[in-house]
């Protein structure tokens, strides 16, 4: 049970909060930019944010390979970082992308994805809160919106090739709208990986 691991290495848990509380940071600024709320001001504040938790993720990766005892499956911590660190890059690419591809207006659909992402994160925060309790409701809430946005990427990726009739530009959306349904994937696997976490260890 967890409670007999706790006193082993509470500072896994501690950096595992303080990722997922710098990737729901993140896809706040994400939800701002493609809705191009002063999008400019919200991509510089994105890489200093994604900056932390590589960080946080090194930092991890470093303990873990020092200690001998860790407080569920090394495995399954190293799953876990690898997994948040990635939604933290992808995040980032998305909306770098806003600024190196010179998008100057409002990309259909994307804020949706992002919404969904932001929501998709939001449940992983309470699950990864505290992974002591079993969070099974939180990390279905997790799939459900994964389900919604592979439909809306679909519409959007639809009416995309309806109606841009740029070939450049179509390219760049079309980048751009992949990376955010490709983040909204690494949430579910996100969440596959806790799920585990909280089977090994019942």
């Amino acid at each position: 049970m967890f409670k007999n691991l706790l006193p082993k290495e509470e500072k896994y848990f501690e950096d595992f909060k303080s990722m997922i509380s710098l990737i729901e940071e993140m896809a706040v600024h994400t939800e701002k930019i493609f809705q191009f709320e002063d999008q400019q001001a919200h991509i510089l504040k994105m890489k200093p944010l994604e900056v932390r938790c590589d960080e946080i993720a090194y930092k991890i990766t470093k303990r873990l390979n020092k200690s001998f005892i860790t407080p569920f499956d090394r495995e399954d911590i190293f799953a876990l970082v690898k997994r948040l660190d990635a939604i933290s890059d992808m995040l980032l690419g998305a909306t770098v992308r806003v600024d190196t591809f010179h998008i100057e207006k409002k990309i259909e659909y994307a804020d949706k994805i992002a919404l969904i992402i932001h929501g998709q994160i939001k449940e992983l925060g309470v699950a990864i809160q505290d992974l002591k309790v079993k969070r099974i409701n939180e990390l279905k809430a997790v799939k459900a919106l994964e389900v919604e946005a592979d439909i809306v990427y679909q519409q959007a990726i639809k009416e995309l090739f309806e109606k841009e009739k740029d070939a450049i530009e179509l390219i760049k959306k079309r980048e751009i709208l992949d990376l955010l349904e490709r983040t909204s994937d690494k949430c579910q696997s996100t969440a596959n990986v806790i799920l585990s976490i909280f089977i090994k260890n019942s």
